[in-house]
């Protein structure tokens, strides 16, 4: 089935290659003083993923300060997008066919191709390429689309879908800094490391409301603990994680604050009956709801997942649990994070003793 799968999309790719435009570019032939419509792609992959390609989105608001520059996203990762002070516009790609319609479909289409379509189309492909984001890049009718040199459909295939290619850094870099190469050959410099993620005066306040409910005393340390991930080689193991918030309430007499997603109250009430001491389970609250809400901790401990990037873009410091993702890559890199891993690279060999170091350090 994966092999007729595989087939079937290189198929419609090269199907697809017939409408896309002539011939290649370098980055001196690209006449970027005209783009007045840019469009940018990144609808294959998770929340933190996308949060890591703002600092690409900085650089190119600040190279085209002028531009009309949108973005597309899948339904699930839309919210982190929405009032990006860099984005005039998120597009919406449905990753599941029933969640499309002939409305969606008319929308989607003239969204693309709307004046023209777009006069340059950037698909920040880092880690994997996706034939839905090239297909999307071919009906923005942009001339000029750019991608990464290193991703081609098949092993010593001709590139198919980008006409500007960017080049892939031989070096040791965060996931952000190869977003940032892509872009840069449009000559956007790269303007720091933060992420944005500009969450809403009606969320902060909805926020607010519900930490103020919580009680907590006034000068009391506020630890977030957020355990979710789907993938359990990621996920730091509930019994470790009750030894470690035992240990913060003992020490540092701390409020732990359970912060979980809707799929989650089963987690929750597993380690509930593993602590020694009262903690406060937040409510479910939605996903830009919950980012506003960070911004009363003095410290996030979460996996690697897309909780670490929003805590991050929310200016928290956390401490993260890391197994085969290099922290050195993934991690957000400010000194106000701090990553453990263990030496053979896998979750459940981190120990409680290096989980209580990382949060002494926070805390300190």
């Amino acid at each position: 089935m994966a092999s007729f799968e595989k087939s079937l999309k290189r198929f419609l790719l090269r199907l697809a290659a017939l409408f896309r435009p002539s011939g290649f570019f370098t980055p001196q032939e690209i006449p970027i003083e005209s783009f007045k419509k840019i469009l940018v792609i990144r609808q294959h992959d998770q929340l933190g993923d996308l949060l890591i390609t703002t600092p690409a989105l900085h650089a190119l608001r600040k190279k085209f300060p002028y531009a009309f520059i949108a973005v597309v996203v899948r339904e699930y990762t839309a919210p982190v997008m929405l009032n990006n002070p860099n984005v005039d516009e998120v597009i919406i790609f449905y990753e599941k066919l029933k969640r499309w319609n002939i409305s969606r479909l008319v929308h989607f289409w003239r969204r693309l191709r709307s004046s023209g379509g777009f006069d340059c189309t950037i698909v920040l492909n880092t880690i994997s390429r996706s034939t839905s984001s090239d297909v999307i890049a071919l009906l923005s009718k942009a001339k000029y689309i750019v991608g990464p040199d290193h991703l081609p459909k098949e092993k010593n295939d001709s590139e198919l879908i980008y006409t500007v290619l960017s080049h892939r850094s031989e070096k040791l870099q965060t996931e952000i800094e190869h977003n940032l190469d892509i872009v840069s050959v449009l000559g956007a410099a790269p303007d720091g490391f933060e992420y944005d993620l500009a969450v809403t005066n009606r969320e902060r306040i909805e926020a607010e409301n519900i930490f103020l409910a919580m009680a907590v005393p006034k000068g009391k340390k506020v630890i977030g603990v957020h355990f979710g991930t789907l993938d359990t080689t990621r996920r730091f193991p509930l019994e470790k994680l009750a030894e470690l918030i035992n240990w913060m309430k003992e020490k540092y007499s701390a409020e732990i604050i359970l912060i979980i997603g809707p799929n989650e109250t089963e987690s929750r009430e597993y380690l509930l009956s593993l602590l020694r001491y009262p903690v406060i389970s937040a409510p479910i609250m939605k996903l830009r709801v919950a980012a506003a809400f960070m911004k009363h901790l003095n410290v996030f401990l979460c996996n690697d997942t897309g909780t670490l990037h929003i805590a991050s873009a929310m200016r928290v410091p956390t401490v993260s649990f890391h197994s085969l993702n290099d922290p050195a890559v993934w991690k957000p890199p400010h000194p106000r994070h701090i990553a453990v891993r263990a030496e053979d690279h896998r979750i459940t060999s981190i120990t409680v003793a290096m989980a209580q170091e990382a949060v002494k350090k926070q805390l300190g």
